[in-house]
């Protein structure tokens, strides 16, 4: 029995009959809402001859696509626009009652594709097609009477659409393109045989797409560069038989020679250390002539010319290679990890160690057969290639997850390498820390003290980074001494200087101002993510007695300044404990003021386990005392510290933060105080002792222990006589007289109460009274 008519069925009918077809294209979303009430009926079986509510809901639902056809097939361009968005519409909420009489708007479909519709209405065509074709695929009837038929016509109209001219500009606009590269690859997994025939004028089509260089003359945005390079990696679904994952993996090795021949070009400026060891190896170029490489084949990369065209063309294989890894395939394949991470190196490898104190041809042996102007190019386009070298890496390390832990000290080592070189660059620090955030995630807790060590200026720069967004740290606003020196050198010839230059030059000795602008660091979105992630695993994941405690003290107050919760947590449920067995103070209290509704802070509470640990202000002493133990340690080592000389430069506005203790650190947050408003806004409260730690048991191991205890807790009144010799029944010989030192332990340990020693002294009595004859 079919439902009853709702009232936007009727209203929708009335609509599509009085609507002039000019005005159809605004009254799309209008419409569309009253076709998704609708979806009841229209995915319902009709029956016109049934004799209740059911033959007028068949007879509206019949007058809708009479409608919806007569406009598809009408003259009016706008009312075919109008009739698109419908049949999606309408396909999308009907399922198989819609598509079993949808033949006539599939032909209605690839007229508009074909014909000289305008782009829009073409773009939106291909849409609404690729949604009957992938709707039709589980019914086998429907796919043989629509989908078999009609692909064909629809492969071919779309061809013609993205074929290049001879001017190598498509006819169709650049997102016309990318629809319909979308839509080929949307389909070619579910009728690889149809698109078999086509195979390779598909790639032949995309290929200026698939790594654009700035001598094809033409600008395609990244969106556009991976739906081509989607549609080129699913043509394997095509090969006849089984033979998907031998195309696969053809594709990637074609790509790798190409790699490593638009580096011999691009690279030629370096005398590289690098050998392959995957068969591919470098080739000698002839410095006189300009860098050049591509090929005019269909079936390879376009030719480009120039250095940074070749650039272009590296970063863009790189991600070629990405993106391979990221999209299925139709059977299983090899992958040549050993290949791809031999590019990587050879990449990675050309890096500057300390970019403060040397220059890139300092850093590196060049070629003298090479211009400056070439190098110089080179060496300001390495941050574009070192990224590209560090996305495949990241794809790589998700797509393969442990499989990539034998790999990962050399991964860790490019890392380093890179994010040293890159330091200044935003973009490099944020691949950096992403890419260290996956490697911890797999074998953090494993690190050994070195690799824990290696990592050290990733920590400082995460943390420097959090800092400035948070607006704790402020920049240098000192003159350069080159500018002071030139200023000085102008003044001693004021002969020859006007008055005006001697003025401005003056200016450079002055010092700033207390009410000079300051400058503001306010960090992207996707970085203070990248960040915050990976601080929060820095805390949770690496083991922290392999950290400096001046590390781990400056991981702790970033987590405070830049109110990082999850970093917070995890910093409470990985309490650092030095060699010595000391603890460092928990940072629970400052949770507990930052976020005091949170629900885990009472888990935290309730769960978290007592232990024998000192007060709060013997915590934060105990801190003072360990960074100068540190610090004496690495006065000692003098090779790490030449080791971290580069993170020490890299952050020297954080060595005076370094040594303070977290109660100097977090003075100015507690001074930010903001009352509790209406929507409940905690206010920053004063910072007190934790009230979450267990006090130090009383023990009796040592003296100082003892003092400290009985500093902390009022003396306890004793009994002058706290020694009592044992009855005259037990005395067999005279008592041996203590060493003052026990009898002094033993009065400071006496815990008795005056009670105890008045029984003590009626047994004796008792004792008295036996021995008395009777």
């Amino acid at each position: 029995m079919a439902p009853l008519p709702p009232p936007d069925l009727k209203v929708l009918c009335r609509k599509l009959a009085s609507i002039p077809p000019a005005q159809l294209p605004t009254a799309v979303p209008s419409l569309s809402k009253h076709i998704i009430r609708c979806r009841d009926v229209l995915s319902s079986p009709q029956d016109p001859k049934s004799k209740d509510d059911g033959a007028q809901s068949a007879q509206l639902v019949h007058a809708t696509r009479t409608s919806v056809t007569s406009l598809l097939n009408g003259r009016s361009c706008e009312g075919r626009f109008a009739a698109i968005g419908l049949v999606k519409a309408i396909i999308d909420v009907g399922g198989w009652e819609m598509l079993r009489t949808s033949d006539t708007w599939v032909r209605g479909l690839l007229s508009i594709v074909q014909k000289g519709d305008p782009f829009a209405s073409k773009e939106l065509a291909i849409l609404t097609l690729t949604r009957i074709y992938v709707a039709v695929q589980p019914y086998q009837t429907l796919v043989r009477e629509i989908a078999t038929a009609t692909i064909p016509a629809f492969i071919t109209a779309c061809l013609q659409l993205i074929k290049p001219h001879a001017s190598g500009r498509a006819p169709a606009p650049l997102s016309t393109v990318e629809t319909i590269c979308g839509a080929f690859s949307t389909l070619i997994p579910l009728y690889p045989a149809t698109f078999r025939p086509n195979s390779s004028a598909m790639r032949s089509a995309v290929r200026c797409y698939l790594a654009p260089t700035l001598t094809d003359d033409l600008l395609a945005p990244q969106s556009l560069q991976r739906a081509a390079r989607k549609l080129v990696i699913s043509l394997p679904h095509v090969a006849a038989k089984s033979n998907g994952g031998d195309e696969w993996g053809k594709l990637v090795d074609g790509l790798l020679r190409e790699l490593h021949a638009t580096g011999d070009q691009v690279l030629r400026a370096v005398d590289e250390s690098w050998e392959g060891t995957s068969g591919y190896t470098r080739h000698r170029v002839d410095p006189m002539d300009e860098p050049a490489g591509g090929s005019g084949s269909s079936d390879r990369l376009p030719r480009w010319t120039n250095l940074a065209s070749g650039v272009e063309r590296l970063v863009g294989i790189f991600q070629y290679l990405a993106d391979c890894l990221s999209y299925p395939t139709k059977a299983s394949v090899m992958v040549p990890i050993s290949a791809l991470m031999d590019a990587v190196s050879r990449v990675c490898l050309i890096a500057r160690l300390n970019p403060k104190a040397q220059t890139w041809d300092q850093a590196l042996e060049t070629n003298a057969a090479i211009s400056r102007e070439e190098k110089e190019e080179l060496w300001s386009c390495m941050p574009d290639i070192h990224l590209s070298a560090l996305a495949l890496t990241s794809q790589m390390l998700h797509r393969f997850g442990q499989g990539m832990i034998p790999l990962i000290p050399e991964i860790l080592d490019h890392l380093v390498r890179v994010f040293k070189s890159g330091i200044a660059n935003p973009a490099i620090r944020r691949a950096g820390y992403n890419l260290l955030n996956s490697i911890l995630t797999l074998v953090g807790p494993t690190m050994s003290r070195a690799a824990v060590g290696s990592i050290e200026p990733l920590i400082a720069a995460c943390c420097r980074d959090l800092q400035e967004d948070a607006g704790f740290l402020k920049p240098s606003t000192k003159p350069s001494t080159a500018s002071a020196t030139d200023a000085k050198k102008k003044k001693g010839n004021g002969s020859n200087n006007n008055k005006s230059n001697s003025l401005a030059n003056a200016d450079l000795f002055l010092q700033p101002q207390a009410h000079a602008a300051e400058t503001s660091v306010s960090l992207e979105p996707l970085h203070k993510a990248a960040a915050n992630g990976l601080l929060t695993s820095l805390l949770s994941n690496l083991p922290q007695h392999h950290l400096k405690p001046t590390l781990r003290g400056l991981m702790d107050k970033t987590a405070i300044l830049a109110r990082n919760r999850d970093a917070m947590v995890a910093s409470v449920l990985n309490p650092y404990k030095d060699q010595r067995g000391r603890m460092y103070p928990t940072i629970l209290p400052h949770l507990s003021q930052q976020y005091p509704h949170d629900q885990g802070l009472e888990i935290l509470r309730s769960n978290l386990r007592t232990s024998s640990t000192p007060s709060n202000a013997d915590l934060l002493a105990s801190v003072t005392a360990v960074e100068q133990d540190s610090e004496g340690d690495n006065s000692e080592d003098g090779h790490e510290d030449d080791r971290d000389e580069e993170m020490r430069d890299a952050d020297e506005p954080l060595e005076s933060t370094h040594k303070q203790t977290l109660q100097d650190v977090l003075h100015p947050v507690a001074q930010q105080s903001e009352t509790m408003d209406e929507n409940g806004a905690a206010s920053l409260l004063p910072i007190q002792s934790n009230p979450f730690e267990a006090k130090a048991p009383n023990t009796y191991g040592s003296a100082d222990e003892s003092r400290s205890t009985t500093a902390e807790s009022p003396a306890k009144r004793k009994h002058e006589d706290a020694y009592v010799a044992p009855s005259k029944r037990q005395e067999t010989a005279p008592p041996v007289a203590l060493p003052a030192t026990v009898r002094a332990e033993d009065d400071e340990s006496d815990d008795d109460s005056d009670g105890s020693v008045h029984l003590n002294m009626e047994l004796d009595d008792d004792d008295d009274d036996e021995d008395e004859p009777m």
